[in-house]
């Protein structure tokens, strides 16, 4: 269709483009002013045509994957020509038994559902955000209102994936493990002017590529490609229309996902195990040589006889899979004693039987098979101690004394991929609330902040975090016990808290927000007691004396729009209390 692209490019809200281009880190001064050829770009370049060397957006396109932007962490399955073909082999590979153990038990305690079908909650923004507001009650209020509007999107946003009725969150992280790129495209209620998101749509990933444009002022910006199969027709969407997960970096690795590191152990594993098999029903059965010396008798008369032996020796063992019944010759009993009786001639030739010996390497012992086991344990990530043991699956232990070294590396394992699966939520949870909230465009402390809390049933971190923080708070006592001669402390309460505690500044912060509310709440609480009754003779003098304090306070009333912001009042610069 001709004209395609462009009618799609015209066709774009200039809402979703401003979103696309907020936060993007100067990512136009960076590839405007950068003098030396990227790694990835002299690699797409040494690869490209000519055509392409003298094309500026699609150099920059290729170099902007060197720079600190959004995509350097991110590997685009569009420019992965095999990646089509690999994707079906490693679906294939994750079919197995013990490739699926090993994808249910990561994806297992990367999402961990709670009662309610939730597996993360949004984190804490108290104190983490640019306040805005004349007064310290303006900015609380504003804090307030940004952190009850931050809550009520999460839940929408939440439920907009469809995450609460089901396990869909369970079956993208493990798909993002098996094939390593998942794409989704975010729906808004209206594309030329958003006000909510209202659902998203799976994409290929190999059916769209990041691409650098220009807008009217020369400035640019990120936007995506998506390629129509068979076709030569594309759209173009925007980076706030686009979620794109990688598990991978350009050129960096290899690899596409997870899965691709346990193919190569697992398919020795196999061949062992296979080979194992093989041996076992090789020898399992019993084969016998029976000689029987016929001498100079005929060809038909040597036939008989041999028949007479074989009939003579013949036994049938069959065993009946349902019943599980072995029955020797038909019947149900085995014989445990049986006396064969050969004949002997003249020339002392008799029937011989002897075994069928097999020569080759006896595979009847598992070390082998254990060493390849192992080896795939070690690639999966999985601490030993939760795969089957001799004594069933691995103990579980809640004291920090349990935590092993293998343990905590696996943990920081399930908190990367973690931290790569919460821009699902994320990315849609920041756009929502621009959308609400214009003012916070341009606050990026509150950008930084915003993220989700995954529900956590591994327990060793928290017990180790425990043991470190109650270990802390003994040394912080102790010296605070440390006296001068006069008496008084010799350390500073705040030197301590930073020094042995090791609080940081935002936790510290956060804790005198909370005082503030604390304190303001306590006050009103007070105001709202009532006076205690006096004497009813009392009553009329006590209004009387109310009546003649009331008159001249009336004259000196200050201004509704006081507040603390009076002259010498507060001198915090904007952004803080």
């Amino acid at each position: 269709m001709a004209g395609f692209l462009e009618n799609t490019v015209n066709r774009l809200s200039s809402r979703l483009s401003a979103l696309s281009r907020f936060n993007v880190r100067h990512e136009d001064l960076l590839l405007k002013n950068s003098q030396a050829i990227g790694f990835i770009e002299s690699q797409l370049m040494a690869r490209s045509t000519d055509q392409y060397g003298q094309n500026e957006m699609m150099r920059m396109s290729m170099a902007i994957s060197d720079t600190t932007s959004q995509l350097r962490t991110k590997a685009v399955a569009f420019f992965q020509l095999d990646y089509a073909v690999k994707r079906e082999r490693l679906r294939d590979v994750a079919a197995n038994g013990e490739i699926e153990f090993v994808l249910e038990t990561i994806t297992d305690d990367v999402i961990v559902y709670d009662e309610e079908n939730m597996f993360c909650f949004p984190t804490d923004l108290t104190g983490k955000m640019m306040y805005k507001g004349n007064s310290k009650e303006q900015r609380l209020k504003y804090q307030e209102n940004v952190i009850t509007k931050y809550n009520e999107n999460f839940h929408k946003i939440y439920n907009s994936w469809g995450f609460q009725e089901g396990i869909s969150a369970w079956q993208y992280v493990y798909q993002y493990l098996v094939e390593g790129h998942l794409a989704f495209e975010i729906i808004y209620d209206n594309p030329q002017k958003p006000r909510e998101i209202i659902g998203y749509k799976e994409l290929d990933p190999t059916s769209i590529a990041p691409q650098l444009s220009k807008d009217q002022s020369g400035k640019l910006f990120l936007q995506w490609t998506q390629y129509t199969p068979n076709s030569t027709n594309t759209r173009t969407l925007t980076d706030s229309q686009i979620i794109y997960l990688s598990y991978s970096n350009h050129f960096r690795t290899k690899r596409v996902s997870f899965v691709e590191r346990l193919i190569r152990s697992f398919n020795l594993l196999r061949i062992i195990e296979q080979s194992k098999v093989i041996w076992h029903v090789m020898n399992a059965p019993i084969r016998l040589t029976t000689t029987v010396p016929v001498g100079s008798k005929s060809i038909q008369k040597a036939q008989e006889d041999v028949r007479e032996f074989l009939n003579i020796l013949k036994e049938d063992i069959n065993f009946d899979n349902e019943s599980g019944e072995i029955k020797v010759n038909g019947q149900p009993n085995i014989l445990f004693y049986k006396n064969y009786v050969l004949p002997v001639n003249d020339r002392n030739e008799q029937v011989k039987i002897e075994p069928l010996q097999y020569p080759g390497p006896n595979l009847s012992g598992s070390e082998l098979l254990n060493h390849f086991l192992k080896k795939l344990k070690m690639d999966s990530k999985i601490p030993y101690s939760r795969w089957e043991g001799q004594s069933g699956m691995g103990a579980f232990t809640l004291n920090a004394e349990g935590i092993t070294r293998e343990e905590i590396r696996y943990n920081k394992f399930v908190n990367r991929i973690r931290t790569t699966i919460q821009e699902l939520i994320t990315k849609p949870l920041w756009i929502q609330m621009e959308l609400d909230l214009p003012e916070i465009k341009g606050d990026h402390k509150f950008r930084n902040a915003i993220g989700i809390q995954f529900n956590n049933d591994n327990l060793f971190e928290e017990m180790k975090e425990r043991d470190v923080a109650n270990k802390r708070l003994a040394s912080f006592t102790a010296m605070k016990g440390v006296m001068n001669d006069d008496g008084t402390p010799y350390f500073s309460t705040e030197y301590l808290i930073r020094k042995e505690l090791r609080l940081p500044d935002d936790e510290i912060e956060k804790n005198k927000n909370y005082k503030i509310q604390e304190a303001e709440a306590a006050e009103e609480e007070e105001a709202a007691i009532p006076a205690p009754n006096a004497d009813a003779g009392a009553a009329p003098m006590a209004a009387a004396d109310a009546g003649a304090a009331a008159a001249p306070a009336g004259g000196d009333t200050p201004d509704a729009g006081g507040g603390e912001t009076v002259e010498g009042g507060e001198t915090k610069g904007e952004g803080q209390l």
